[in-house]
């Protein structure tokens, strides 16, 4: 296989890779799409190295997700509504920068690994540079509104490094300003995080399961699944 062809595959798996998340048990995303919290993923079934791996759907690069843990131990945790409220903020300030980064990954996802492929190098070039106009333009969309995403200085520079060095991660970009804030809830507040009422119930059926399969990791009679138990109880009782 030719050095071009080999690139071309590298630029997309790259892009793949870096929109992965790895979740630990314990935690959880919350999906969006448009201003709205969309649902909740504990990743596939399958675990790596300890982790749960998801991956969002590529052609959507615009919609940021949420990293959260979910408590079992019983100490204090977020309110629920204040919560909710805040991802929704954050979202109202990242959007735009996901929409630069949905624009970035044209060039660099879709039109420069074509170009490498039919060896048009005039192109690539021409691809590159416009990924790389685009993610300065992000980049500097989110210095803009640091405050209001709730980075420092510091993080603005490591994103804005990664993007600028590292081009298949730049379509990222939305992604990775919200990876820079987690939060943790009591498993059984998940569901008045404010989803779209007509998956409630869903939810907390996700819950449940993952609440289930969280209690086969902790020993009998422990304070931590007396915790799990009276959650799961919680969530019975839930009503949307």
């Amino acid at each position: 296989m030719s050095t071009p062809i080999l690139l071309a595959i590298a630029l997309v798996g790259v892009y793949l890779v870096d929109s992965m998340h790895f979740l630990r048990i314990g935690e959880a995303l919350v999906l969006t799409r448009s201003r709205q919290l969309a649902g909740l993923s504990f990743g596939v079934s399958f675990e790596l190295g300890g982790r749960r791996p998801y991956l969002p759907n590529p052609l959507t690069p615009m919609r940021a997700d949420f990293r959260l843990a979910w408590d079992t131990s019983g100490a204090a945790t977020d309110s629920a509504h204040i919560v909710g409220e805040e991802m929704r903020s954050h979202l109202r300030a990242v959007r735009a920068v996901g929409w630069i980064g949905s624009l970035c990954a044209i060039p660099i996802v879709i039109v420069a690994p074509l170009a490498l492929a039919f060896a048009q190098e005039r192109i690539f070039l021409a691809a590159v540079a416009a990924a790389v106009l685009l993610a300065a333009c992000g980049c500097l969309l989110v210095g803009v509104r640091r405050r209001a995403l709730g980075l420092s200085g510091l993080q603005v520079c490591s994103l804005t490094f990664i993007a600028l060095v590292c081009l298949p991660c730049a379509p990222n970009l939305a992604r990775a300003v919200t990876a820079q804030r987690k939060w943790t809830l009591a498993a059984g507040e998940l569901p008045r995080l404010g989803f779209e009422a007509q998956r409630s119930s869903a939810i907390r059926d996700q819950i449940l399961a993952a609440l289930t399969s969280a209690r086969r990791y902790v020993e009998e009679e422990s304070a931590e699944i007396k915790v799990i138990d009276e959650q799961i109880r919680l969530l019975q009782g839930y009503k949307p």
